[in-house]
C-alpha cells in the first residue's frame, strides 16, 4: 500500500481562534517546567490454593512486588471479586464500580474493569474434530462468563491473520461465527500427512546423510511456518495496546513447536539403529532448530500489551491415530510424545510468562474454560509507582506473598514495557483504527475536507484537528505571554485494514496575556494534509499536551475520490 502522510503546517488565523493565537513561529518550544510524570505500573495477580480454587481477602500488606529484583513498596491495590472490586487503597486510581443492588449498565463499567476477550483460532495447525470440540465449550464460556460492558473479538489463521468478528458485545453474532469457523477447513490434517510422509521418507533413505537432509528440510517448513504465526499473533497484539480495560487472549492451537522437526531427529535415530547406519548426532541437529526465543517474543509482546494468553491444546489426549492401519509403519511411542510435547512445552511458556494458564494433555475443555473465568472473575490489582524515565526497555516484575509462600500460586505477567510517551500514544492511534476509543480527555474535534486526487493516484485530503483551548495548559513566561505545545499523532488505515505508520508532529504554543482571556472557549484549529490511497478510509487522531500529558483521540471516515 502506497499510504504517505504529508503533514503540512497551516498557519492562519481561523474564525475560532484569535489571530495572535494563529498566527505562530516555527519554532521550539523551549523547556517550560521540569515534568514528574507520577505513572503507576498496575499489575493483576491471581492467587490460587493447592486445588487451584481462588484465594480471597488477602490485603496490601500480604504481597511484594520486585521489579528487575528490586522491592517496590505497593502505591496501589485493589481485589476484584465478580465484577465488584473492594478493598481499594492508594491514589490515582479510582475504581467506581457499579452498586451490586443496583442493575448493571454497561455504561456503569469504569474503562479498567471492562473486559475484553480475544479468540484466536490457529487454522494452520488445526485438525478441524480438535478444533470443533473446544468450540462447543468456548460458546458456553461465553454464555457464562460475559456481563455488561464485556466485548470479544474473533481473529483465525491460516497463512494470514484475518478478524472475523471485530470487538462486540453480541454474544450470538460470536456464537454464529464459531459455527461457520467450525464448517471451514484447517491445516491440520495436512500437517498431519506432510509429517507422515516424511517419516515415510526417512525410512526409505540410502543413507544417514539423506535421512538428516530429509528432517532439515521438514524443520525449516515448520520453523518458517511458526515464524509466520507468532508474526501474526504479534501484529495482532500490538493493534490492542491502546485498548483499555483487562485483556486475555484464548489461543487455541496444536501448533507453535518450541523445536521445529524434533520428532523427525528422534526418528533418525530410531531409524539409524534398525539399518546400523554410521552417522549420529541427529539429536544435535535438531537443536539448530531452537525457537524458544521465538515463542518468548509472542508472550513479550502479550505483557508489552497488557495481555494475559490462556493456551488452549486442542489435542488434548487423543491417541492411536499415529497407529492407523493406513500408515505403512507406526509412529513409534517415543516419537509421537516428542511430538506432542514439542507444541504442549511452548504453550505452558507462554502462559507461564504472561500469568494465564495453559490447557494441555487433556480433552476436559469445560474445566479449561471453568478456570480462565474464574481468573477474570477473582484477581487482585497491584500498583506501583514507576521511575520519572519512560524508556522503550523490557524490565521484569515478581510478586510473591509474604506469608505462605509454598501454600498458594500466585501468578502475573513476568515483564513490562514502561513505554515512552511517543510509543504510548502511538499505540492508542492505532488500537483507536480498529477499535473506537472514548478517551478524549482534551476534547478533541476532526474534520476532513474535500478530496483532491494527485498525478500519483493518490489523494490529498484536509484534516482539521480542533483542540478546546481551555483544555490546553499553558504557563506564563513573564509578564507578557504564556507558552505551551502540543504533539499531533495520525494513522490512516483503507478498507482492508492496511495501515500507514503513525505520522507525529510538534507543535508550540504562545499566547500573549493580552489574548488570554479572548482565548477561553475558542478552539486552536490545527490542519494538517493527507495522502491516502482511493476508496474508504478511516483517519485515527491522537493529541497530548506536552505539559499535562492530557490526551484525545477521535477517528473519522473519510471516501477518497474524484468530486470534480
Amino acid at each position: 500500500m502506497r499510504y504517505g502522510i504529508g503533514i503540512a503546517l497551516v498557519a492562519a488565523a481561523l474564525a475560532a481562534v484569535p489571530p495572535a493565537v494563529a498566527q505562530q513561529k516555527q519554532e521550539e518550544v523551549p523547556k517550560l517546567v521540569e515534568n514528574i510524570d507520577v505513572r503507576v505500573i498496575n499489575i493483576d495477580v491471581v492467587v490460587t490454593d493447592r486445588r487451584g480454587d481462588p484465594v480471597t481477602g488477602l490485603k496490601r500488606e500480604d504481597f511484594e512486588i520486585f521489579e528487575n529484583n528490586v522491592p517496590k513498596p505497593i502505591s496501589n491495590f485493589y481485589e476484584v471479586e465478580g465484577s465488584i472490586p473492594k478493598g481499594a487503597e492508594g491514589e490515582g486510581q479510582i475504581v467506581d464500580a457499579p452498586k451490586p443492588a443496583a442493575p448493571v449498565r454497561a455504561e456503569d463499567i469504569p474503562d479498567n474493569m471492562r473486559r475484553r476477550i480475544i479468540f484466536y483460532i490457529d487454522n494452520l495447525s488445526l485438525a478441524p474434530f480438535n478444533r470443533n470440540r473446544v468450540f462447543k465449550e468456548m460458546k458456553e464460556f461465553l454464555q457464562k462468563s460475559m456481563r455488561p460492558g464485556d466485548e470479544a473479538m474473533i481473529a483465525t489463521f491460516n497463512r494470514s491473520m484475518k478478524v472475523r468478528v471485530p470487538f462486540t458485545r453480541d454474544q450470538g453474532l460470536i456464537a454464529q461465527t464459531l459455527d461457520i469457523i467450525a464448517g471451514e477447513s484447517a491445516m491440520g490434517t495436512a500437517n498431519r500427512s506432510e509429517r507422515k510422509t516424511t517419516e515415510e521418507r526417512i525410512r526409505e533413505a540410502r543413507s544417514y546423510q539423506e535421512a538428516v537432509a530429509t528432517a532439515r528440510a521438514y524443520a525449516s517448513s515448520i520453523e518458517h511456518d511458526l515464524r509466520q504465526s507468532a508474526s501474526s499473533i504479534n501484529a495482532l497484539m500490538s493493534t490492542l495496546a491502546g485498548v483499555e480495560g483487562k485483556k486475555i487472549l484464548v489461543l487455541t492451537t496444536e501448533g507453535f513447536p518450541i523445536q521445529p522437526g524434533r520428532e523427525m531427529f528422534i526418528y533418525i535415530e530410531e531409524v539409524s539403529r534398525e539399518k546400523q547406519w554410521q552417522g549420529t548426532g541427529s539429536l544435535l541437529e535438531g537443536m539448530h532448530f531452537d525457537a524458544t526465543s521465538v515463542i518468548q517474543s509472542v508472550a513479550r509482546s502479550a505483557n508489552a500489551n497488557g495481555i494475559t494468553l490462556y493456551p488452549i491444546h486442542a489435542a488434548g489426549m487423543t491417541g492411536g491415530e499415529e497407529f492407523s492401519a493406513e500408515h505403512r509403519a507406526p509412529t513409534s511411542v517415543s516419537v509421537a510424545h516428542s511430538f506432542s510435547t514439542n507444541t504442549t512445552e511452548s504453550v505452558q511458556l507462554m502462559a507461564d510468562m504472561t500469568g494465564g494458564q495453559a490447557s494441555v494433555n487433556t480433552n476436559n475443555f469445560a474445566a479449561a474454560f471453568a478456570r480462565i473465568q474464574r481468573d477474570m472473575d477473582y484477581y487482585y490489582s497491584l500498583g506501583y509507582r514507576a521511575s520519572t524515565e519512560r524508556v522503550d526497555r523490557q524490565r521484569y516484575v515478581r510478586v510473591r506473598l509474604k506469608n505462605n509462600p509454598n501454600r498458594h500460586t500466585v501468578r502475573n505477567r513476568q515483564t513490562f514495557v514502561e513505554k515512552s510517551m511517543y510509543a504510548e500514544m502511538s499505540d492508542r492511534v492505532i488500537a483507536n483504527l480498529h477499535y473506537k476509543s472514548r478517551a478524549n480527555d482534551l476534547g478533541i474535534l476532526v474534520r476532513t475536507g474535500r478530496p483532491v486526487p494527485m498525478e500519483d493516484g493518490l489523494f490529498q485530503v484536509p484534516l482539521e484537528v480542533q483542540i478546546p483551548m481551555d483544555n490546553l495548559t499553558l504557563l506564563p513566561q513573564g509578564d507578557e505571554e504564556y507558552a505551551g505545545g502540543f504533539e499531533v499523532f495520525v494513522a490512516v488505515a483503507d478498507k482492508n485494514g492496511d495501515m500507514s505508520d503513525v505520522a507525529r508532529k510538534s507543535h508550540p504554543l504562545r499566547v500573549p496575556v493580552s489574548e488570554r482571556e479572548r482565548a477561553k472557549g475558542k478552539y486552536y484549529s490545527y490542519t494538517l494534509d493527507l495522502l491516502m490511497e482511493k476508496g474508504l478510509n478511516r483517519i485515527s487522531v491522537g493529541v497530548a499536551d506536552q505539559i499535562s500529558n492530557v490526551s484525545g483521540f477521535a477517528r473519522e471516515q473519510v471516501i477518497a475520490q474524484d468530486l470534480r
